[in-house]
């Protein structure tokens, strides 16, 4: 269900996104910060579930909240300087955070299923 949802997202941002200098280049960062996105939230989710599902629910909300304000921090940003298209960067980024939400339901499954297996 979430592949189905980030191929919707895929085509939305593809047909919403003007691929002219300021749509490329807020495509590009909105990728480059949500690949980012991707390892670094992978890498801190991995730990944490080792910690415990307490102290893995506290860095995931957290980790949202910093998303949270570094998107609209640099959404404010972009809408400023006028040499990045802000919607192209938010569509594509959206992308690469659904596909992060998707991998941080399949972390913490496999850690609740380990946890009752071992009970």
């Amino acid at each position: 269900m979430v592949g189905a949802f980030i191929g919707l997202l895929v085509v939305a941002a593809l047909s919403f996104i003007e691929f002219d200098g300021d749509g490329a280049r807020g495509a590009a960062v909105g990728a480059a910060l949500g690949l980012l996105n991707l390892f670094v939230g992978y890498l801190v989710t991995k730990r944490s579930l080792r910690t415990g599902m307490k102290s893995a629910m506290v860095t995931l909300a957290g980790g949202f909240l910093a998303r949270l304000f570094v998107v609209a921090g640099l959404m404010l940003l972009f809408r400023r300087t006028e040499s990045i298209d802000p919607a192209a960067f938010a569509l594509t980024f959206m992308v690469f955070f659904f596909a992060y939400l998707g991998l941080e339901m399949v972390l913490v499954e496999r850690s609740t299923a380990r946890t009752r297996e071992a009970v």
